[in-house]
This record gives structure tokens, sequence and C-alpha cells, in this order.
């Protein structure tokens, strides 16, 4: 997990035009995986899973990428439109108008068929990037009939596009590590060998 942070927090300074390059010290003592960091306002935000925090997301924030303070829980699964039950993944916060949006993966409480996955996507919104983030609505934006995680935002020439990952445990994509994994423990020898984040 801390190597996803320090990863992260190097692309995001490669990734600033102009700025100084300069080196932090990693790991960071955040405790979560899946980190996302915003910039807004002459400060750092960052968001991701696990943490301190339960059925949610919380927050920290910095100004100059070193020393991090952590802004609590600012999003809470059972917020007047929550939909979520468990597995709140990969928060990402965009600025809009004036308003900060959330796009995050959970469980969805609605399961008909009992489905094992049954992850969706969800926006919550928020006057301040340090919260709190209310659903916008009291079920995830869509549902594909699969389950999906880990959305993200691009935005080109003017438009927004969503794209995101689907869960594979129904219908697995078809590849050599696919194949290797199937063969008994071959995923626990990779996590072993410290190849899974």
């Amino acid at each position: 997990m801390m190597r996803k942070i320090w990863i992260g927090l190097l692309s995001l300074l490669m990734a600033v035009g102009g700025a100084k390059a300069q080196f932090i010290a990693n790991p960071l003592p955040i405790p979560f995986g899946d980190p996302y960091v915003m910039y807004d306002q002459g400060k750092y935000y960052m968001y991701g899973t696990g943490g301190d925090v339960k059925n949610g997301f919380g927050a920290y924030s910095s100004s100059n990428l070193k020393e991090w303070k952590f802004e609590g829980q600012v999003y809470h699964h059972d917020n007047p439109n929550g939909w979520g039950i468990h597995s709140f993944w990969a928060p990402e916060v965009y600025k809009k108008g004036g308003k900060y949006y959330m796009l995050y993966s959970a469980q969805w409480k609605q399961n008909p068929n009992q489905e094992k996955e049954n992850f969706k996507i969800g926006v919550a919104v928020s006057d301040k990037p340090t919260g709190p983030f209310i659903d916008l609505n009291d079920r995830p934006i869509f549902d594909p009939g699969y389950p999906i995680i880990d959305a993200n935002l691009l935005v080109e020439n003017g438009k927004i596009y969503l794209y995101y990952s689907r869960c594979c445990y129904k219908h697995p994509v078809d590849s050599e590590v696919a194949q290797w994994a199937k063969k008994g423990d071959g995923i626990m020898r990779w996590k072993k060998a410290g190849c899974m984040g």
C-alpha cells in the first residue's frame, strides 16, 4: 500500500509542469491504498481506500506534499442517500462549478441475484474538499449488469468521459497471466514475492 502512495506522489510531482523537482522521503505514514491526490487553492488533498475510517473515506491535506494532516472521515456510508454496505474503494475527487464530486466503488445493498461481488460506482458531492460528501442519489450512477470498480474521469476537448474497471470473477479475461493464476496457488506465490500492491 505504501508503495502505491509513493508511486502516486512521484507521478504527481513529475506531472506538475514548471514546478521545481524535489525529493520526498517515503513511505508516508498514511495507511491507505488507491491514493488519489487533488490540488485545490494552494493545498493538496489525498483520498484513499481504508485508513483510519470505517465504511467510508478519509482525507489528508498538505501544502508541501511532505507533512500531511488527517482531515477526518469525509464520506460516511450512512449519509442520507447512502447506498453502499461495504468494500468502499478507490475514491477520486474532482472540482466542478465550485462543488467537489467524489467517485467511488462500493458493494450495492440491492442484490436480488445474490452476486458474490455487486460492486457499483457512486458519486457524492460536497461544498468543501474535506466533506461531508453526500451521495447524489440513493443508488449507483448506473448498473451495467456486472460488477464495476475504480471510476476515473477523462476530460478531453470539452467532453467528460467516465472509465472504470470491470470486476471479473464471473467473466475473467483470458490471458497468459490468468491461466497461470488458475493453476493452484500461483496468485499466493505472486503476493508473497511482493509483485502485488
